[in-house]
């Protein structure tokens, strides 16, 4: 499992040219939402912003390296025109989350992300307990939270809010132990001591069918909230004007 935010102003490289091509500024979903799609990779660009940019598809993906991402130049031109109109993490970050049985869960910090398959596992919770401050201040960081709801749930999405169903809540992140970080195939066994790099070989796949609500989207129909209409009073005529007194 990789957090999102872990892969922004990550470096990414170009294996065939030897070439740095930037760093990741977005990071791109596919439209249903499951799986990453692919990323926004800024070069040459500062704190006044400036510099250039390009999007990279998930499938020219080779490695995620603890220092750089790794990507085949010559996939990096499949399929990067769909890319500019489908949503970023970074849309869904700060929306708040409400239990079915009414408990406010707090708002998205950070995406979990399947380092195997870049399908997207679930969606970290902000601290719920909160310091006056950050109340006032709206401050939440990104990661502070162990707990997260399952992006498999049954998520009812609106404009403000996402409807989460009770069992969806998990009381603790997936540990890197206990996410799958087999190396890249082909290129052996690493070293025991050194960081482990996330096998991207199957990023950009097709996903199969699915009926999986995506969290950044609303939901075109949603379900009315019942409410007893108010009484409608009856309409009363007035009653109807004396005829004018004849002329004396």
């Amino acid at each position: 499992m990789i957090r999102a935010h872990e892969l922004i102003g990550r470096a990414v490289v170009d294996m065939d040219a030897a070439e740095k091509l930037g760093n990741v500024k977005e990071i791109i979903v596919n439209p249903a939402g499951e799986r990453i799609a692919g990323f926004v990779v800024a070069h040459g660009e500062s704190i006044f912003g400036g510099g250039t940019h390009r999007n990279v598809p998930a499938s020219a993906l080779h490695v995620i390296g603890p220092d750089a991402i790794t990507i085949s130049g010559r996939a990096a031109t499949e399929g990067v025109s769909e890319l500019a109109s489908l949503p970023r993490v970074s849309d869904v970050i700060g929306r708040k989350m409400v239990s079915r049985s009414g408990r406010l869960l707090g708002s998205i910090s950070d995406v979990l992300i399947d380092q195997d398959d870049g399908t997207i596992i679930g969606f970290s919770l902000a601290q719920g307990a909160k310091s006056k401050l950050e109340n006032l201040f709206g401050m939440e960081k990104a990661g502070s939270s162990s707990s997260y709801v399952r992006a498999d749930a049954d998520l009812q999405v609106g404009k403000e809010l996402i409807v989460v169903p009770d069992d969806a809540v998990v009381e603790r992140e997936p540990t890197r132990s206990e996410a799958t970080e087999a190396v890249s195939a082909g290129e052996g066994s690493p070293d025991a001591a050194a960081p482990r790099s996330a096998p991207v070989h199957r990023w950009g796949g097709e996903s199969p069918p699915s009926d999986r609500k995506s969290v950044w989207r609303a939901e075109s129909t949603s379900v009315p909230i019942s409410r007893t209409p108010a009484p409608v009073s009856p309409t009363v005529d007035p009653p109807p004007r004396p005829d004018p007194a004849p002329p004396l």
